[in-house]
C-alpha cells in the first residue's frame, strides 16, 4: 500500500506538470470532453482515428442519462446500466416477499416488465453556446451576488424558453467555473420499467473489500426500458453489440456523465478540501454507517430495509477516502501551488490581465476565509433531515416557491424544473417509520452535540424534549410517508400546506426560515464569490495558454476515450481481462462464503459456461463518479463493455489525472452475453442486444 501511494504521488508529478503548460490541452488519454468540443484533434494524432461527426451523433443520441449514465442497446427502448445505478429502484420496489435485490428480476414477457413509479431518463438531443445571452444579463457594477442573481435569471428565462418553444427539457451546463455556459436540450422519458437484474450477490461479488480495486470479477449489470403511450419506445440511435469485444490495447470511448470534477480548484480549494471538507465528511459518513449498521443488526427485515443505503454510504466512503489521500500527497499539493503560481505570474506580467483577472485568486480565498469562519452554520444549518424526509422539504416551500417570478425560485422550483420534481416527490415507495425515526434521532443528537442546547436551531428542532422524544413525536405521527398524501398537499399549488399540522412537517417549518437564510448566505457571500473567482480565473487560463482545455466535470454528457490496457502493480502485471474461471477461483479461495460466495444461479450452471470467456476488462478511459453505467464502446460504435467502478489508484484522478495505475473497469460484453444466456436463462434480451431488436 505504501509503494502503491508513493506511484501514484510520482505518477501525478508528472501530471500536474501539465497543468503548470495547459496549452498542451491534456495528458496521455486525459479529458472528459464535451460533445461540441470534442478532441478530434488528439484522437487522430495518438490512434489515427477520425472521429466523424455521424459517429459523435449517434454516440451522443445512444446515451442516456438514468440518474447516472447508460446507453439505448436496442431499437425498442432498451436500456443498459449498472445494477448499482437501478438499486435504488429495485429496493423500492422490493416487499419482504419479493426481495428483488437480494434475488434479482428477470421479465420474461413485456407485461411482466416493473414499472419504476417517479423515475424518468432523458436524452441530450441539441446544444447550444449560450455564454453571450447568459453574460449579457449582468449589470455593470453587480456585485458577484447580484451578478449570480442576474445571471439566473437569463439562465431560467433559456430553460423556461426551451420547453416552450421546443417541447425540450432545458439545462443551461456551466463550464470553464464559467467562463462557458451550453443550453442542453433534452428529450426525456418518463415511463421506465425495469427488465432485468442479478442477484446483488453476483453485482457486487466481493462486496466492500474488493469494491475499487481490480483485478474484479463483477455482473454490474441492469436493463432498463423506456416506453411511450404504454409501448415500448422507439428508438433510431442505439448502440450494436460487438460480440467478440475489444482486444488488448485497442482504442475505445466511454459516453457517460461524470458528476464531479476538480481539476480547475485552486491551491486555496484544495487545502479547504484536505483542511475541513473531506475529514468532516468521512467522519460524517462513517458515523451514518454505524447507526444503520446497528438498526441492521435488530432482524433480517431491518437489514433488507437498510441494505441499499448501506451499500451507498459504503460506496461513497471508498471512494471520497481514496481522493483524501490524493489531497494528502505533498507532491501533489506542491505542483498545484506551483501551477497556480505560474499562472498568477503570467497574469501579474501582462497589465491588462492583471486588471481582468488579477483580483481572483485574492478573492477565492476570501470566500474560503469566509466559509471556515461558517463552518458550523455550513454544516449544520443548511439542510436537514437527508434522505429520510419523504420530500417534506419540497411539500413545504413548493406554495411560496410557486408565488414567486420564475427566476426567483430556488433550484428545483421553475418551470422548467417543476414537473420533474413534483413526479419525483409524489412517487409512491416504501417508508420504513421504525429506521427514519432512528435517522431523525441520530441527526438531531449530532445537532445538540455541535450546537448546544442553548442554540435557537436546536431549542426549535427539540421544543425541549430529547432527541429520542422528538423524532418519535414527529415520526410517529406522520403522514408524509404516504404518496397520497403528498399529492394532496400539492394540489392547488399547495394551499392545502399551510394549514397541515403534520408533525414532522411541523418539525421542519420552524427551521426552514434559518435553513433558507444560511443557504442564501453561503450562495451569496461563497458561491457567488467563488464563481466570479473561478470565472475570472478560466478566462485567465484561456488568454495564457489557448482554449484547447476540456472542462472539469459537471454531471452531464462527457466523452472519453483511451485503451484497454493492464498495468503494473508492485512486483507484478494486472491483466485487461478477467474470466469466469478467476471468479470461481476467487470464490472457493475464500471457501465460497460470505461476500465471496457464489450465487444459486452460478454454482447451478458453472457446468454450462465458457469459463474462459471474459468478464471484466480495463481501460485507460478518464472517468468518475456518475460515469456508472456509461457504454464502452469501439472505433466502430459498438458496444464492447459496461462501465461500472474505477480502481483505487484513479479517485485521486478528481484533482488530477493519471494513468500509471489509475483504471475504469467495465464488465466486458463476451461475459455480460454470457452471463445472461447461461446464468440467468435470458437469451431472448442477449438476442435482442445483438439483434438491435425484439
Amino acid at each position: 500500500m505504501n509503494r502503491t501511494t508513493k506511484m501514484i504521488g510520482i505518477a501525478m508529478l508528472a501530471c500536474i506538470c501539465a497543468l503548470t503548460f495547459p496549452g498542451a490541452a491534456a495528458f496521455a488519454d486525459e479529458g472528459m470532453w464535451t460533445y461540441d468540443h470534442p478532441p478530434l484533434k488528439l484522437l487522430e494524432e495518438r490512434y489515427g482515428f477520425k472521429a466523424t461527426p455521424e459517429f459523435l451523433d449517434h454516440l451522443r443520441l445512444s446515451s442516456v442519462n438514468a440518474g447516472a449514465s447508460a446507453s439505448f442497446v436496442s431499437e425498442d427502448g432498451l436500456i443498459l446500466t449498472n445494477h448499482h445505478v437501478a438499486l435504488g429502484s429495485l429496493q423500492r420496489l422490493s416487499t419482504p416477499e419479493h426481495n428483488y435485490v437480494r434475488d434479482g428480476f428477470y421479465a420474461k414477457s413485456p407485461a411482466e416488465e416493473l414499472p419504476v413509479p417517479g423515475m424518468s431518463v432523458r436524452v441530450l438531443v441539441a446544444m447550444e453556446d449560450v455564454t453571450a445571452k447568459v453574460e449579457g444579463a449582468v449589470k455593470a457594477g453587480a456585485t458577484p451576488a447580484q451578478a449570480r442573481e442576474q445571471r439566473q435569471a437569463a439562465i431560467t428565462a433559456l430553460e423556461a424558453e426551451c420547453a416552450k418553444s421546443r417541447g425540450l427539457q432545458g439545462q443551461v451546463v456551466t463550464l470553464y467555473g464559467g467562463a462557458r455556459y451550453s443550453l442542453y436540450a433534452y428529450r426525456e422519458y418518463t415511463d421506465v420499467r425495469i427488465v432485468f437484474a442479478p442477484e446483488l450477490q453476483a453485482a457486487f461479488f466481493g462486496g466492500d473489500y474488493d469494491n475499487f480495486t481490480y483485478p474484479r470479477y463483477d455482473f454490474d449489470v441492469a436493463l432498463l426500458r423506456a416506453y411511450e403511450k404504454g409501448q415500448p419506445a422507439k428508438v433510431k440511435d442505439f448502440l450494436k453489440v460487438n460480440p467478440e469485444g475489444a482486444k488488448d490495447g485497442d482504442l475505445i470511448f466511454v459516453s457517460g456523465h461524470p458528476g464531479r470534477t476538480e481539476r480547475l480548484l485552486t491551491f486555496a480549494g484544495l487545502v479547504y478540501a484536505r483542511d475541513l471538507d473531506y475529514p468532516f465528511s468521512l467522519a460524517r459518513i462513517k458515523h451514518s454507517m454505524d447507526v444503520l449498521n446497528e438498526y441492521s443488526a435488530k432482524g433480517p427485515e431491518q437489514a433488507r430495509r437498510a441494505r441499499t443505503w448501506l451499500y451507498f454510504m459504503a460506496n461513497s466512503y471508498k471512494a471520497r477516502e481514496g481522493e483524501f489521500r490524493g489531497l494528502e500527497d505533498k507532491a501533489l499539493m506542491a505542483k498545484k501551488a506551483a501551477s497556480d503560481g505560474n499562472l498568477r505570474q503570467a497574469v501579474a506580467a501582462d497589465p491588462k490581465l492583471e486588471a481582468q483577472y488579477g483580483s481572483a485568486w485574492t478573492e477565492a480565498e476570501g470566500a474560503y476565509a469566509w466559509a471556515k469562519e461558517h463552518q458550523n452554520d455550513i454544516r449544520y444549518k443548511m439542510t436537514f433531515g437527508g434522505r429520510g424526509m419523504g420530500g417534506v422539504m419540497t411539500v413545504l416551500r413548493y406554495p411560496a416557491e410557486m408565488a414567486k417570478p420564475d427566476a426567483d425560485r430556488l433550484e428545483g422550483f421553475h418551470d422548467a424544473e417543476i414537473e420533474s420534481t413534483l413526479r419525483r416527490v409524489t412517487a409512491p415507495g416504501p417508508y420504513y417509520k421504525d429506521m427514519e425515526e432512528v435517522l431523525l434521532a441520530d441527526e438531531l443528537n449530532t445537532l445538540l452535540k455541535a450546537l448546544g442546547p442553548e442554540d435557537p436551531f436546536v431549542k426549535a428542532l427539540l421544543q425541549g424534549q430529547t432527541p429520542e422524544a422528538a423524532a418519535h413525536k414527529a415520526i410517529e405521527g406522520t403522514q408524509i410517508g404516504d404518496a397520497a398524501f403528498r399529492r394532496q398537499l400539492l394540489e392547488n399549488k399547495g394551499k392545502a400546506v399551510a394549514d397541515c399540522k403534520d408533525p414532522l412537517l411541523d418539525m421542519v417549518r420552524r427551521v426552514e426560515p434559518t435553513l433558507r437564510e444560511n443557504q442564501k448566505l453561503y450562495r451569496d457571500k461563497f458561491g457567488a464569490v467563488l464563481e466570479d473567482a473561478h470565472t475570472k480565473l478560466a478566462k485567465a487560463r484561456f488568454a495564457v495558454y489557448g482554449e484547447s482545455a476540456y472542462p472539469d466535470a459537471t454531471g452531464t454528457l462527457r466523452l472519453a476515450f483511451g485503451k484497454v490496457a493492464g498495468y503494473p502493480f508492485a512486483t507484478t502485471l494486472v491483466p485487461p481481462f478477467t474470466t469466469f474461471y478467476g471468479l470461481y477461483d476467487r470464490a472457493y479461495s475464500f471457501g465460497d462464503t460470505g461476500d465471496f460466495a457464489l450465487t444459486k444461479s452460478q454454482e447451478a450452471h458453472r457446468a454450462d459456461l465458457n469459463l474462459a470467456t471474459p468478464l471484466n476488462n480495463v481501460t485507460t478511459a478518464d472517468i468518475t463518479g456518475g460515469n456508472s453505467g456509461s457504454p464502452l464502446v469501439d472505433k466502430e460504435g459498438r458496444l464492447v463493455g459496461l462501465v461500472f467502478d474505477g480502481n483505487m489508484e484513479s479517485h485521486p484522478n478528481v484533482f488530477v489525472y493519471d494513468e500509471t495505475e489509475a483504471r475504469c473497469v467495465a464488465v466486458d460484453i463476451r461475459g455480460l452475453l454470457e452471463g445472461l444466456r447461461k446464468l440467468y436463462g435470458a437469451g431472448g434480451l442477449a438476442d435482442e442486444m445483438v439483434n438491435g431488436k425484439r
